[in-house]
């Protein structure tokens, strides 16, 4: 008798835990609804054009979607594009997941941990391989990336494309992704050597290669166009965390930090960009979103960082001589800053 009243009382706690855990969550639950009912119409109040909803993002806390960010703002390590390597017709639209075939790889998932960048970069090669060199659906390793180029860590990294150019990225089976920073002595024996047919010929920057200076929305279109894919950056405020589809434009919430991601289109009809995220298929449009091209000239700076992962040598002789000048000042290694006499206004010139 004693042990069935143990027994009885043991599932009684057990019980209890239960349903309070079930009414904290509806709770949870119900504070979530109510935030993305007070967003929709803040959406509305303010003209915008896009749907908050219910995502694999909504009911993290403001700590863990820390952790899916993670951009570090340093001047990037490649030289700008002159305006003869954007010359070319520009449509009015693109989209490379239809423009004559998918060159756009799958989606991905950084999990809990700032390694956008690494997903920005690889997905980007995964496009100039699909593009270039016709290679079929591939899947590389974001981890191989993560924990072998030295560009950065789970903590936040850098738009770099070196080491596309000399080493590459492996298939995914090589170092299957992790969501931690790794250690590269984990990846495959002669994974180097799985790497050499995934390279790069150079990569080089859209604009002025520098972050919080102004977005050239018309030379990001023409080195989409010319290049394909591109890896770029932008600030993530609160509300994208319940982006559901529509054209973003940001509405209310503080700054959580720089994100990466790959832009893949545009639309000139309605004013914006198509890109691939890196949060997995249940937030957005299926993994992607459109954002307005009015967000890079606000706070949150669509498009402030952009690279371009190219297929011929960088030539030096398409440049001016400014253009030239503002190259080999960023990206001399025994030059700190750029020279004093490469002043805002001439920069704004080309």
């Amino acid at each position: 008798m004693k042990n069935s009243k143990k027994m009885f009382a043991g599932f009684s706690a057990l019980l209890a835990v239960a349903l309070l855990s079930a009414m904290s969550f509806a709770q949870d639950k119900g504070a979530v609804r109510a935030q993305i009912d007070g967003l929709n119409k803040a959406i509305q109040e303010k003209g915008g054009k896009w749907v908050a909803g219910e995502t694999s993002l909504s009911n993290l806390s403001e700590e863990e979607l820390m952790l899916r960010v993670g951009l570090d703002f340093q001047p990037l390590k490649a030289a700008p594009l002159s305006k003869a390597d954007l010359k070319g017709d520009v449509p009015p639209s693109i989209d490379w997941r239809s423009n004559g075939g998918n060159f756009v790889s799958g989606i991905r998932n950084q999990a809990k941990c700032g390694s956008c960048w690494a997903f920005s970069m690889t997905a980007a090669l995964e496009s100039y391989l699909m593009r270039v060199k016709h290679t079929s659906d591939p899947d590389l390793s974001e981890q191989v990336m993560l924990s072998c180029s030295g560009v950065g860590t789970c903590k936040g990294g850098q738009l770099h494309g070196d080491f596309l150019k000399t080493t590459g990225l492996p298939p995914e089976s090589d170092y299957p992704y992790i969501a931690q920073d790794g250690n590269c002595a984990s990846a495959a024996a002669g994974w180097q050597d799985r790497a050499k047919d995934n390279r790069v010929v150079s990569v080089a920057s859209i604009g002025y290669s520098l972050p919080f200076m102004p977005v050239n929305i018309d030379d990001i279109k023409a080195a989409l166009v010319k290049f394909g894919p591109l890896p770029t950056a932008y600030f993530v405020y609160e509300d994208f965390k319940n982006y559901k589809s529509g054209v973003y434009s940001y509405t209310t919430g503080k700054k959580l930090g720089g994100h990466a991601v790959l832009l893949v289109g545009y639309n000139d009809a309605e004013q914006y960009f198509i890109v691939k995220n890196s949060w997995g298929t249940n937030w957005g449009e299926d993994g992607f979103f459109k954002i307005a091209y009015s967000q890079s000239s606000n706070e949150v700076k669509f498009g402030m960082m952009t690279i371009a992962l190219r297929d011929v040598p960088e030539d030096s002789e398409t440049k001016s001589p400014l253009e030239q000048k503002i190259s080999n000042s960023m990206f001399n290694p025994n030059t700190e800053r750029l020279d004093s006499a490469v002043s805002l206004k001439q920069l704004s010139a080309f």
